[in-house]
């Protein structure tokens, strides 16, 4: 079908933590809804980044959904964690909060959109 709804990457970019124990949430946009999100930690950075939800605690690992091993200054293999919508309800990106053991590091975050068949 020529015409038909399909998703449509986007991306936050690098998501930066100024402060380490301080989550940064992904986005303040309570209304966006995605039907998958992607994230991975930048090639070089050298501290841990986290993924998690309100009031996650990288310390005690409450809230931690993912964490991210760094690829060091030489570079290496990313790590990388997807979250898919499966029961079609979509994903709410504002849910998402990341932490980073090393201030200005963080994560990349891309996520995808329906995008809806106007011609039908």
């Amino acid at each position: 079908m020529v015409n038909a709804p399909h998703l449509e990457p986007r991306s936050f970019g690098k998501i930066a933590v100024p402060t380490p124990g301080t989550p940064v949430r992904l986005t303040s946009d309570a209304s966006l809804r995605v039907a998958r999100l992607r994230f991975a930690p930048l090639i070089g950075e050298v501290g841990r980044a986290f993924l998690g939800v309100a009031g996650m605690n990288k310390a005690t690992g409450a809230g931690v959904i993912k964490e991210f091993w760094p690829t060091g200054a030489g570079g290496g293999v990313a790590d990388e964690c997807v979250i898919e919508s499966s029961s079609g309800d979509l994903l709410r990106p504002a849910d998402y909060y990341i932490d980073a053991n090393t201030a200005g590091e963080g994560l990349i975050v891309a996520y995808w959109i329906w995008v809806p068949n106007w011609n039908s």
